[in-house]
């Protein structure tokens, strides 16, 4: 086995805050492969974490299955943050600030892209599974429907913004449905 897969076996957070070891008093790089009886000093560090390059080189399943497990859980969260980022741009490009939407538009944004969590909705954005355009253009059109059902016989008028050229095209439309430009 490896220094890593000492480390795994360690315990999980030992393996992925691992940035250093001692072999015998002398350092040695983290491929470095243990006889029996090697004392082993693992160095930790808070802003260290799994590199992918680990997997080539560590012996054990176990702690080939915590590396994998700890870089697909941070490739998702860092797609949905940028998913959320895109989104957010997009939802502005179109005149619409994201605050504005009501919470039940959202959610029946969810359920119409059969996700169980806005979570999963952004991660599914920021691998480009989804484009932010056409998840944009369903909110606001699960925004607009909302908003119908509350009216139901009052007029409310929304006012869209939308960039046109060198300025913004004003765009009105009332609850009912229609619309003039």
């Amino acid at each position: 086995a490896t220094v890593v897969d000492f480390a795994y076996a360690v315990h999980t957070d030992v393996g992925h805050h691992c940035s250093a070891a001692r072999v015998n008093h002398e350092l040695a790089p983290l491929r470095t492969d243990l006889r029996n009886g090697d004392l082993v000093e693992i160095i930790t560090s808070p802003q260290s974490s799994p590199n992918p390059v680990w997997l080539s080189y560590v012996k054990t399943g176990r702690a080939r299955s915590k590396i994998r497990h700890f870089l697909r859980t941070m490739q998702n969260e860092e797609s949905a943050r940028l998913g959320e980022r895109l989104l957010r741009q997009e939802l502005l490009s179109l005149g619409v600030v994201p605050i504005s939407i009501p919470s039940g538009a959202w959610d029946q944004l969810v359920k119409s892209s059969g996700q169980k969590s806005m979570e999963e909705l952004y991660t599914d954005i920021g691998l480009g599974k989804r484009l932010p355009s056409v998840v944009a253009r369903r909110l606001l059109i699960d925004t607009h429907s909302s908003w119908k059902e509350k009216s139901r016989g009052k007029k409310i008028r929304l006012l869209f913004r939308r960039w046109q050229g060198r300025g913004y095209l004003e765009h009105e439309g009332a609850a009912g449905g229609e619309g003039r430009r």
